[in-house]
């Protein structure tokens, strides 16, 4: 499977005594038509674990590019929403939504889906977003992934022009209190368990260069939270791809 080079991130609430049903509508429904669509690789869900975050579920389609969340077949989609999706999307609360672009990865996707995630969100210093992309390129991943139990790093940018598109779905969304616009950066790394996050070889490998302590002032409102894979989908495309190579 190619690497993903672009996703659509949304952070959310949903009230307890409708998770099930949402649960029941996104896994059946709702990530199957979106994966029907052109350049879709996967989509994953996952719960919140830890950190200082007001969401408690994050889901992020996959795609190879961002022609993908651009296409014919999901404005379509996107402005002719189900009434199973209208009701569900209604449920939702406290959104944050963004599409993105891969700015910057280190490490391959991991032979086996990674049973955690652990992210971290922000806005970039005033004129600092091209320093801080080459420090998470050239020395932060790579520092990052070589703590045990990182297995890939990447940091995705938002698309501006792209995620704040108008379509029935984001009316939805506005009427729910979900049209909270989410950090123009938000870092993922997939983990085989989010233990070392904080610990001694986490902020060492976070902060213990010269160049490292000085980007890290400019990451501005940074929100960092773990959290646990709950379900995983691949496009049909892909499933296909894999199934005859």
């Amino acid at each position: 499977m190619p690497e993903a080079q672009a996703i659509t991130i949304i952070w959310s609430n949903v009230p307890k005594e409708h998770e099930e049903e949402v649960r029941k509508w996104h896994n059946l429904e709702h990530t199957t038509e979106r994966l029907e669509g052109p350049g879709y690789l996967c989509c994953r869900r996952y719960n919140r674990e830890s950190g200082e975050g007001r969401h408690g579920r994050l889901n992020f389609f996959e795609a190879e590019s961002l022609a993908a969340f651009d296409s014919p077949y999901y404005l379509r989609s996107r402005n002719n929403p189900t009434p199973w999706t209208r009701k569900s999307m209604s449920l939702s609360r406290d959104g944050e939504r963004g599409i993105c672009r891969l700015a910057a990865s280190h490490g391959g996707r991991p032979r086996i889906e990674s049973p955690y995630l652990y992210t971290v969100r922000f806005d970039p210093a005033p004129g600092a977003e091209e320093e801080i992309v080459a420090w998470y390129k050239e020395e932060h991943l790579p520092r990052m992934c070589a703590v045990e139990g990182v297995l890939r790093g990447r940091l995705f940018r938002r698309v501006e022009e792209l995620s704040d598109v108008k379509t029935e779905e984001s009316k939805i969304h506005g009427t729910r209190g979900m049209q909270g616009s989410p950090r123009a950066f938000a870092a993922l790394y997939d983990m085989t368990t989010l233990a070392p996050a904080g610990g001694d070889a986490w902020r060492e490998a976070a902060g213990g260069t010269p160049r490292s302590t000085a980007a890290l002032k400019k990451l501005l409102n940074p929100i960092r939270e773990g959290w646990w894979l709950d379900f995983v989908k691949y496009a049909p495309a892909v499933i296909q791809r894999l199934a005859e190579s």
